[in-house]
């Protein structure tokens, strides 16, 4: 009986040894396939590599997509911005840039800036230099068809000078000038115009006529003028 248990002893365990050994030789078998096999693209195992430059304090390119132009755009342009990522592989981002108009932009209309209009000094009217002469009529002796009646004219001026009285009457006074003295006469309607010669500064003149008139008492002319300006009545 003890020589029986000894002999199985020992084919059990070389049976044992001789299985973990073949596992052995299969397993070096199957690893030095797979290393020698190259790997296939679809089961390649991406390995993470650390960047050798540091991510911090580097300033991304921009690349804009889009020039800024005059007039501002309906949606903001997108900007790429690429930079350092995993294993030297650049990575990209969205940004929004801002629109900024180029110098040639035109200005946006603003109020219209109008110059004042130079204000226009109107200088006050020179006075009229003052008559030289001056002239007063007086009314003579009076009849139912005649009178008499004169003017008398004073120079004012530093020169002596020629004058002109233009005595007018009423229509329907009917008046006629038979005879006139220190002037001339001419007759321009209901107007008697007479004329004198020199007269010297500081002196006067009277002159008279003789007149015939169809309506009864005194009569007196509508206007008196000497050389334009009015004379006064007596």
């Amino acid at each position: 009986m003890p020589a029986k248990h000894s002999t199985v002893y020992p084919l059990r365990r070389y049976s044992f040894v001789g299985g973990a050994a073949t596992l052995l030789v299969v397993m070096v078998s199957w690893v030095a396939v797979r290393s020698v096999e190259p790997a296939r693209p679809e089961t390649r195992i991406p390995l993470m590599i650390q960047p050798t430059m540091p991510m911090l304090g580097i300033d991304p390119p921009l690349i804009p997509l889009a020039q800024a132009s005059d007039t501002p755009p309906t949606t903001p342009p997108v900007v790429v911005v690429v930079g350092p990522g995993v294993g030297g592989v650049g990575t990209s981002s969205k940004a929004t840039a801002r629109w900024t108009p180029s110098k040639a932009a035109p200005k946006p209309p603003g109020k219209a800036t109008t110059k004042p209009t130079p204000r226009q000094t109107t200088r006050p009217p020179t006075p009229a230099p003052p008559a030289a002469f001056s002239g007063r009529y007086t009314a003579g002796t009076s009849w139912d068809q005649g009178f008499i009646g004169g003017v008398e004219v004073t120079n004012k001026s530093g020169t002596a000078r020629t004058w002109t009285v233009k005595l007018t009457f009423a229509s329907n006074a009917g008046v006629g000038v038979s005879n006139t003295w220190n002037a001339q006469l001419n007759r321009q309607g209901n107007t008697f115009v007479f004329t004198g010669g020199q007269l010297a500064p500081g002196t006067k003149i009277s002159m008279g006529f003789e007149a015939t008139k169809q309506v009864r008492g005194k009569i007196q002319p509508a206007t008196c003028t000497i050389d334009g300006a009015p004379c006064q009545l007596g």
